[in-house]
């Protein structure tokens, strides 16, 4: 229970960091989308369920203070903290780049998906400026961000609860 209300007050940081600094990194209109960072790490880290918990409700946070379509981004964040999920146990947790390809191909996958439902639906043809006005410049900008706040989280991630997680490193070092 302590874990999940420290997983609660580290989305809710990334939303006020995504609010307040996200305008000031703000480059051309693009700024990086903070929250989708969050249930790929969580995932990552320590498995499925918890991506699915972090990034339901990083998606119900981001669908209530920004977005204008209710429950899109809960399921594409939980589904996200899922894929990466299914990666735990199998690589090192200081691995960066199995997390970094699932945050691009994830914000890649969110962004198109959302121009789909606000632009695509409402007979806005233009896919190819939306790419390479919003969807590429926003990965880029998203996955810049990853590489910031990927070593802290993972430093901080052990200390959200006492007890170790079984992973391979962990016997490892046992081990030697």
């Amino acid at each position: 229970m302590k874990r999940k209300i420290l997983e609660l007050i580290i989305i809710i940081l990334f939303y006020c960091l995504s609010v307040t600094l996200g305008r000031v990194i703000e480059l051309g209109g693009i700024k990086p989308n903070m929250l989708i960072i969050l249930p790929i790490l969580f995932g990552y880290l320590n498995g499925s369920n918890e991506g699915m918990f972090v990034g339901f409700f990083s998606g119900l946070i981001y669908d209530v203070f920004i977005s204008t379509i209710i429950g899109f981004s809960p399921l594409v964040f939980s589904i996200l903290g899922y894929i990466s999920g299914l990666f735990f146990q199998k690589y090192e947790k200081s691995e960066l780049i199995i997390p970094l390809v699932i945050v691009a191909f994830g914000d890649i996958v969110y962004e198109f998906l959302s121009y789909v439902g606000n632009f695509l639906l409402h007979n806005r043809l233009n896919v190819l400026y939306f790419v390479k006005r919003f969807m590429i410049p926003e990965m880029i900008y998203t996955v810049l961000f990853f590489v910031l706040v990927f070593k802290p989280i993972v430093l901080i991630n052990p200390l959200l609860s006492g007890k170790k997680k079984r992973r391979v490193s962990y016997f490892d070092e046992r081990d030697s």
